[in-house]
């Protein structure tokens, strides 16, 4: 399988699994008391030098990877086992990727402070724990060596076989929060990302953070603006769409904006945002499925569901709600925002959907 697609699929699983925390095995605390001191004692790495193997069982085979990070600068070199091999870098005012075997290059252009407020690993711990804390029992397994550095071993134990999150296993470095091997075991498929080498304040030059392009790279260059999403009247989104499914307004439903997201131009998708009342309900996305959307695979943590007759699929989490389903040629997908709403409240919305004229 093509590993930039094994990525991607595996995205979801990885972001949230990015970091967890360190904590004490005394066994006289609770994992919440230790975890509270963890975070007040451990300190982060600003510049480091490291080396890990990435196993995607059977979503994707493994990788080698080579990461370089200083001051907020990062640059990643992937090689899987299959022959691609991918440069990624992100020098401070520009993203480059590089697809060595392909030849192909992407960039983009951002503006200083796009991502500042992106979470540290220790923002990340508190919101990873904090969405396990009903849905899993996680516990102290001691301490271990990864790559030759002190770890803790965190394991979360999930309560139910059909979350989102399956279980897990974390080893934090107790000095620089580093998460240094990570393994979970979701819808059967085990994942595993374990550093092999960690050189903390390892002295890195800033060249490492360019790139060498070939003259006959075909390259593709684009902005913060290509990614963004605009705000389209009714009659644009159906002159791209066609007659496609939407919810009329009605008892005091109305849709607030409707916007497009120009990342995806040979997709176009579009998302209805409804409220009521000045309070947002849920959003609608559209979008023509082609082939490759064909057969759209589930992941974890969602369970078949029937939608207006259509075999649709549904993932009901504590912080996520989201019904999926596709219909004559287009792909919709509900994100529920108003807690106050139960599935069957979705269901029967949807079922008033009609063909826009």
């Amino acid at each position: 399988m093509n590993w930039k697609k094994s990525l991607r699929a595996a995205g979801l699983v990885t972001a949230l699994t990015f970091s967890l925390v360190g904590c004490n095995t005394q066994g006289s605390y609770s994992p919440q008391e230790i975890i509270d001191q963890a975070l007040q004692e451990t300190k982060e790495a600003d510049t480091y030098y490291g080396e890990y193997t990435m196993d995607m069982g059977e979503l994707g085979g493994k990788a080698q990877v080579k990461e370089w990070t200083k001051d907020g600068k990062r640059r990643i070199e992937m090689t899987s086992e299959n022959g691609e091999h991918i440069i990624s870098v992100n020098n401070g005012s520009q993203l480059i990727t590089y697809d060595v075997v392909g030849n192909t290059v992407h960039k983009m252009n951002y503006a200083e402070g796009t991502f500042d407020g992106l979470q540290s690993p220790k923002d990340q711990a508190e919101i990873l724990f904090k969405m396990m804390k009903d849905s899993h029992d996680i516990s102290i397994a001691g301490e271990e060596k990864i790559a030759g550095r002190d770890t803790y071993r965190i394991v979360a134990k999930a309560k139910k076989t059909d979350t989102l999150l399956g279980d897990m296993e974390v080893w934090i470095d107790k000095k620089t929060w580093l998460t240094l091997k990570t393994t979970t075991n979701s819808a059967g498929n085990k994942m595993t990302t374990e550093y092999t080498k960690l050189d903390v304040d390892k002295k890195i030059d800033d060249a490492q953070f360019t790139v060498d392009i070939p003259e006959d790279a075909t390259v593709e260059e684009m902005s913060e603006e290509d990614y963004a999403s605009e705000t389209v009247t009714l009659d644009e989104a159906k002159v791209q769409l066609g007659q496609f499914l939407m919810l009329p307004e009605a008892e005091g439903l109305t849709v607030h904006t409707i916007s497009l997201d120009k990342g995806l131009e040979e997709r176009p998708e579009f998302t209805f945002e409804y409220v009521k009342e000045e309070v947002q309900q849920f959003s609608v996305s559209v979008f023509k499925v082609d082939a490759s959307h064909a057969e759209l695979d589930n992941i974890s943590g969602e369970k078949e569901i029937e939608v207006r007759g259509q075999k649709g699929t549904i993932m009901d989490t504590e912080n996520f709600r989201y019904i999926s389903w596709q219909e004559k040629g287009y792909q919709y997908g509900i994100i529920i925002e108003n807690p106050e709403l139960t599935t069957e409240d979705i269901l029967a919305y949807a079922q008033q959907m009609t063909v826009v004229q």
